[in-house]
């Protein structure tokens, strides 16, 4: 069944976090949530920020650089060790670790959310409650900024997979075969959990996140397109993951 997300699983990806992660700090081609980091932080002068599920802290130093205050919380020791490292010259950002589906959060409902592909365990009742959890934490009138990976980016790069192997020779049949990952139950295919390096992860319809977080009294502001390049240095040929960009209801 692959890689279970426990927390060991967290603690040794974030020891080796270039090598296991696609690091979405490192790999936006077009600074997609650093743009929209420093367009939410201009909307709220001396506003709060938390990065829910910091990792290593690759954006919460850009946080704690753009809003008065950050709140960072995250699984692993491993990973909030290294966040506390990259912030030791920062003295607005306060440190928590913090199980998402099971801990109550431990500070008040802040003016924006970042949270960068967090909700992506393959368990329906346990992302539900970490949905609740990062919902929870955005105050009234706050913005959320939301990064999930994206079922259609998947669906792309298996159909490049069969074209490159038609293209060689090769039978519809052994095409299909060859590139589909026979680890997936129909099951997970159905509530969009995908194998990810060998991990049963979450992957998202555009249709569907933009589904959940406006059944979560969210407004709307734009969804977009975090982009990578699957080969270095090719800008044409991208995989990506959605950005929601919404505003909580007053």
């Amino acid at each position: 069944m692959g890689k279970s997300m426990n927390r060991s699983y967290w603690d040794r990806v974030s020891e080796d976090y270039q090598r296991e992660i696609l690091s979405v700090f490192d790999n936006d081609l077009h600074g997609t949530v650093e743009e929209k980091i420093a367009a939410t932080a201009l909307a709220y002068p001396g506003g709060r920020a938390a990065d829910l599920g910091c990792g290593i802290g690759r954006f919460t130093p850009l946080l704690a650089d753009t809003f008065e205050a950050v709140e960072a919380c995250d699984y692993s020791k491993v990973g909030l060790k290294k966040t506390k490292s990259r912030c030791r010259s920062r003295r607005n950002v306060a440190f928590y670790e913090v199980d998402l589906v099971r801990d109550a959060v431990p500070f008040e409902p802040v003016d924006c959310v970042l949270c960068v592909n967090v909700l992506i365990m393959p368990s329906l009742g346990k992302r539900l409650r970490a949905w609740r959890s990062v919902v929870n934490q955005v105050a009234t009138g706050g913005t959320l900024l939301l990064v999930v990976p994206s079922y259609e980016s998947a669906q792309m790069e298996f159909y490049r997979a069969i074209k490159s192997r038609l293209e060689r020779g090769e039978k519809s049949a052994v095409a299909i075969r060859k590139s589909i990952d026979e680890r997936a139950t129909v099951s997970d295919m159905r509530m969009g959990v995908l194998q990810l390096d060998g991990v049963r992860t979450k992957h998202y319809f555009r249709d569907e996140v933009e589904s959940m977080v406006e059944d979560r009294e969210f407004e709307l502001r734009a969804t977009l397109k975090v982009e990578y390049a699957i080969e270095p240095g090719d800008k044409e040929a991208t995989s990506w993951d959605w950005m929601v960009v919404a505003r909580r209801r007053k």
